[in-house]
């Protein structure tokens, strides 16, 4: 177990949540993400700004006189208009991301888990206690292109998460099960597109939140081994792997929906 989790320490800590804060350094990493975006996108908005306004004189011109190209033009201008707007849509949602303060997190992460903020509050104390333990599910490539803000998952004395854009934090004695399930995406090679199957580890909470996440058969057992410990009736499948497209039904069915 000790080659997948680990317990937390003060160098993992000053590390990653120097501020004592998980979802402090989740900002942190937007906010330096989306700085770099709004640079990038700028320069195409710039752009797109100036082939509108030419593309608007020179439609202007061809009205004047009297060319026989106008149609042509107003395309021209409809699309870099249309472009230009999608770009400070864009811009707009980036800059309005790089502004959002710690409160803004908790209040996202407590609507996305369906918890009270007071027990979003809690973990972020449990989290940078010596007791959390750090989840590596993941290795190499998986790990590497993560889009979450922190690619280790946490498990304290009474929350777990999971590596995930939203945030999403757990209960653990809220949770129906814990499983395997298999996920595929296509990669380019020459001529071809090969599929690729990827192993994901998810978990179910009573209150209908579920979440997935990247993972290798060895330390996703482990994790079901750890929880099982803590929480008994939690399901696991028998650690069978549910096929792609499965997750879903299994979901309602642990949660007895229809």
């Amino acid at each position: 177990m000790t080659d997948f989790f680990s317990k937390m320490n003060e160098d993992y800590v000053q590390k990653h949540f120097p501020d004592g804060s998980v979802l402090e350094s989740a900002r942190k990493t937007v906010k330096r993400r989306s700085i770099g975006a709004i640079f990038f996108f700028a320069l195409f908005f710039v752009g797109s700004l100036w082939g509108f306004v030419w593309s608007v004189g020179r439609t202007i011109e061809s009205v004047s006189s009297g060319d026989d190209t106008l149609g042509v033009g107003i395309a021209i201008c409809v699309f870099f208009g249309l472009v230009t707007l999608g770009l400070f849509a864009l811009l707009y949602f980036l800059i309005k991301e790089s502004r959002k303060k710690r409160s803004d997190y908790i209040a996202a992460s407590a609507k996305h888990s369906k918890l009270l903020e007071s027990e979003v509050e809690e973990f972020e104390r449990q989290a940078v206690a010596t007791d959390c333990y750090i989840l590596k599910l993941t290795t190499g490539l998986d790990r590497a292109l993560s889009n979450a803000t922190n690619p280790d998952g946490l498990l304290t004395r009474d929350y777990i998460y999971l590596a995930n854009p939203a945030q999403i934090i757990m209960r653990v004695d809220q949770l129906k099960a814990c499983c395997f399930s298999d996920y595929t995406y296509y990669i380019s090679v020459g001529n071809k597109q090969k599929k690729i199957h990827c192993l994901s580890i998810g978990l179910i909470a009573s209150n209908g939140v579920s979440v997935c996440s990247d993972t290798t058969k060895e330390a996703g057992e482990a994790l079901m081994n750890l929880l099982k410990e803590r929480n008994s009736e939690m399901d696991t499948n028998n650690g069978e792997v549910l096929k792609e497209g499965e997750f879903d039904k299994y979901k309602k069915r642990i949660l007895g929906e229809k």
